[in-house]
């Protein structure tokens, strides 16, 4: 499945990174408003950030542009990492911008200027130190859209070439609920990782006969969102806790939204439990998208998975090593499950493994 040597910069983007570093007179432009635009316009002279979605004025004290008004001469940095990254960079060629490079081709480009991706740091060392794992991963996938969907992704990791997304959409909508997942009775659902509580109302909506739903969500500011969001739904048990391997309290950066996530540095604390010690019901249904912390939220919920043998949907993009780890670890304990991956971006975002209990007999 995988070549270790792999992942080579076409020649056309290596000839549009000597162009942005050169400090010739194409004017440069970056699509998209972030951390990594940021990056970029501090290391290369930039006319103007683009960005069709606000009205404003400016960013970083550069001008914010709509690619309508783009320059076809311009040569173009697409900071759009998340969501639809292709797509961002097709869009720029139907605007007659023929001088384009991606965030991700810069990263493996010059390590040493543009840092990684969130998510990305360390990524192709450990496919390539792994790939016996990867390729055990790979054959035991219970379908083969699992198998195209974990070949594209790991390869788009290994090289950071964004032509690996070829054939994904943005397709959040669609996430955790599945047509191959089974749709039980009076389901236990657990929500780890709630934010906002959008899951939970898709989970509700997706199977109204459900029993209870268990939310676990460690931010207060979220909580206090998801008990308003989730004020039409029956059976909530609002747990303001994070899922992990052992009871503790630990730091928490609660300034990253979504991406809010346990971190040594973190503003403030939270405290953390194991879903064995909260949870004594059975539980049916468990969804796991906490920044990281999956793999340590799965130890903690040990008992769960080898006595029910619940439905599982585990984010596994957070840390590259999940990807092997976390099949690995859950059957060894539990070897009653079907294994599916799906990805759900064109981007780094949204790469999540089910384990689908296995037909009795």
């Amino acid at each position: 499945m995988l070549n270790p040597h792999e992942g080579a910069v076409p020649a056309a983007k290596q000839e549009v990174f000597q162009r942005l570093m050169s400090g010739t007179a194409v004017p440069i432009y970056v699509l998209g408003r972030n951390k990594y635009a940021e990056r970029v316009s501090r290391r290369v002279p930039i006319q103007a950030f683009i960005d069709d979605f606000t009205d404003d004025k400016s960013y970083l004290d550069k001008p914010v542009i709509r690619m309508a008004d783009l320059p076809s001469h311009s040569l173009v940095v697409s900071c759009v990492v998340a969501g639809n990254s292709l797509t961002a960079l097709e869009r720029l060629h139907a605007a007659g911008v023929r001088q384009a490079i991606d965030y991700f081709a810069l990263t493996r480009l010059a390590p040493e200027i543009f840092a990684p991706v969130d998510y990305c740091a360390g990524n192709r060392q450990d496919i390539i130190e792994n790939a016996p794992r990867y390729e055990w991963v790979c054959n035991l996938l219970a379908d083969e859209v699992s198998k195209r969907h974990f070949e594209k992704v790991v390869r788009f990791r290994l090289s950071m070439d964004v032509e690996h997304m070829r054939g994904f959409t943005l397709a959040i909508n669609k996430q955790y609920f599945e047509p191959f997942l089974p749709r039980n009775p009076d389901e236990v659902f657990v929500d780890g990782g709630g934010y906002d509580g959008q899951t939970s109302l898709q989970f509700a909506a997706w199977n109204k006969a459900y029993q209870r739903i268990y939310y676990f969500e460690p931010a207060p500011a979220m909580m206090e969102v998801s008990r308003r969001n989730l004020a039409g739904l029956r059976e909530v048990s609002f747990l303001q806790k994070g899922l992990f391997s052992r009871r503790d309290r630990l730091r928490f950066d609660t300034g990253s939204g979504q991406a809010s996530s346990i971190s040594a540095t973190g503003q403030s604390e939270i405290e953390v439990v194991r879903l064995d010690d909260e949870v004594h019901e059975t539980i049916t249904f468990l969804k796991l998208d906490i920044e990281g912390a999956e793999f340590d939220a799965l130890q903690g919920a040990a008992e769960h998975i080898r006595s029910a043998s619940p439905t599982m949907a585990v984010c596994i993009y957070h840390d590259q090593r999940d990807f092997w780890r976390v099949p690995l670890w859950v059957l060894e304990i539990n070897d009653r499950y079907d294994v599916y991956i799906r990805h759900y971006t064109q981007g780094v975002h949204e790469t999540v493994m089910f384990f689908v209990p296995k037909a009795s007999g």
